[in-house]
């Protein structure tokens, strides 16, 4: 049966979003988000709606007020439901139907998606909760980057770190990036997917990949989705000693250090006012003269100019 009808769940860092879809179809039938979220202005929204303030929601409360939408979209019962899922690390490297031991997985690679892992866990027990009984599949992000050489995913780190640890570079926005080059493959008459690409997503999280042949390559996120670019509450890549000198000089503990980098660095950080790049834009209509008007793109061109120098290993 190829039109059986799945719903896409999306569960982003500071958003959640919905898409319903008939198997084999690239176009959805429906679909739904809510941004913002766990700010007093998360809202939530569909195709040719107006914003609807839902103040302070998590992914769990905007879940909630999202399903009953599709509703009216249903002309068959839901087959299943698939979850985008973060961090993999080296434990799931294809897409898996969800059970008590994959939960667990999920929830142990939380300390390196501490933004993310959580919030698709949240959504993956509230889409269980409110569709029993359909399957319920997770997609990683993580597994895209799989077919990265060594000589790209791993740290100049002593190998203990690698192989007992598990310490190398992951990358993430997988499904993003795998997505982006099928389509321009097939825009330049490639449907092979065959060729060099350089790919970039850009949202509240960031990152580039380069892919060759349909495969990634070298990707700017590392071990967590902390490293690379310029997000929007995110640092990217600063100085790896910069927790030792916050340590020594502030005193700062770890768990300040890493909201700090997490949670308050970016374009928020930059900018003191939003991590949306929508905010930033009319506040610099209405003469705000910040240093986030244009953070990404340095970091843009270092990244792109580096993953395709690596993509092959130099004599």
């Amino acid at each position: 049966m190829t039109n059986r009808l799945v719903l896409v769940i999306n569960g982003g860092s500071s958003s959640i979003k919905l898409a319903l879809r008939k198997q084999g179809s690239s176009k959805p039938i429906f679909k739904a988000e809510a941004e913002r979220l766990n700010t007093p202005q998360a809202s939530y929204s569909y195709p040719g709606s107006e914003e609807f303030s839902l103040p302070d929601a998590d992914h769990q409360t905007a879940l909630n007020a999202l399903l009953p939408l599709f509703d009216a979209h249903l002309d068959q019962p839901i087959s299943a439901v698939g979850h985008r899922v973060v961090h993999g690390g080296e434990l799931f490297t294809s897409a898996r139907l969800i059970d008590a031991d994959v939960m667990a997985g999920i929830e142990a690679n939380a300390p390196l998606a501490p933004l993310h892992n959580p919030a698709n866990l949240s959504g993956i027990r509230a889409a269980m909760q409110l569709l029993p009984g359909i399957p319920q599949i997770a997609v990683f992000d993580t597994a895209f980057h799989q077919s990265m050489p060594p000589h790209a995913f791993r740290y100049a780190l002593p190998d203990e770190l690698y192989a007992v640890h598990g310490v190398r570079r992951y990358g993430f926005h997988g499904t993003s990036h795998q997505y982006v080059a099928h389509q321009a493959g097939l825009l330049t008459g490639r449907p092979d997917g065959s060729g060099a690409w350089l790919s970039a997503h850009l949202g509240n999280g960031c990152s580039s990949c380069a892919i060759l042949d349909g495969k990634s390559m070298d990707t700017s996120m590392g071990l967590t989705p902390l490293e690379g670019l310029v997000m929007g509450t995110r640092s990217g890549d600063v100085d790896p000693n910069l927790h030792a000198h916050l340590a020594r000089t502030l005193g700062w503990d770890l768990p300040r250090i890493e909201q700090m980098l997490n949670r308050e660095s970016g374009l928020l950080g930059l900018s003191g006012l939003s991590n949306d790049m929508r905010e930033l834009e009319q506040a610099r209509t209405e003469g705000h003269g910040g240093d986030a008007r244009h953070p990404r793109a340095h970091p843009a061109r270092r990244s792109w100019s580096s993953g395709a120098d690596r993509r092959e290993p130099k004599p």
